[in-house]
């Protein structure tokens, strides 16, 4: 019987594969969420990568399945290594309430991600969630707008139009 990972398997990090097919699962069948979950720990990196985008496309549509996997997400954030999974974690942060602790914790995370990846996904992700995190709590704005008009100086061109999404979203925030 096939499981979920051989469903993920694969040789190509830059293919989905059939993580689509595992989100339709997962959404059918919401006790699959907790095995996608686990392989993002998995010991292949193509089955890492998948599983963390599977899990990030159902965190987005049920934030509550995430919520529930926040303290192990935490608790790891040292251990995430790997690009593609990193930029799909950083969005998962998005999506679930934090205390203002675990705010801190994760924006700390997030801004050491953002200021040292070269990956560009990785690099938008960061600040989209960043940005979220500021809209929640005005006293990041600031530091998350100073941060993202830094990275867009020398920002790759996907940077830069997400730096001026976001500045806009701030600034229709600020004048409301």
């Amino acid at each position: 019987m096939l499981t979920i990972y051989d469903l993920l398997k694969g040789n190509d990090l830059r293919s989905i594969g059939k993580s689509n097919e595992v989100v339709a699962l997962v959404t059918s069948d919401p006790d699959l969420f907790e095995e996608v979950f686990r392989g993002i720990f998995h010991d292949d990196k193509v089955v890492r990568a998948r599983c963390a985008d599977a899990v990030e496309k159902v965190a987005k549509k049920f934030p509550e399945y995430a919520q529930r996997k926040k303290t192990v997400i935490i608790k790891k954030l040292n251990s995430f290594d790997q690009k593609e999974v990193i930029w799909h974690i950083a969005q998962i942060l998005g999506y679930i309430k934090l205390t203002p602790r675990e705010t801190e914790k994760v924006f700390i995370h997030l801004s050491r991600w953002l200021n040292s990846s070269d990956s560009i996904i990785v690099k938008v992700s960061c600040m989209q969630t960043l940005a979220e995190f500021a809209k929640r709590d005005a006293k990041l704005l600031k530091t998350v707008r100073d941060e993202i008009e830094k990275q867009m100086i020398s920002g790759a061109p996907a940077i830069k139009a997400r730096g001026r999404h976001l500045l806009a979203e701030f600034t229709k925030l600020s004048s409301s």
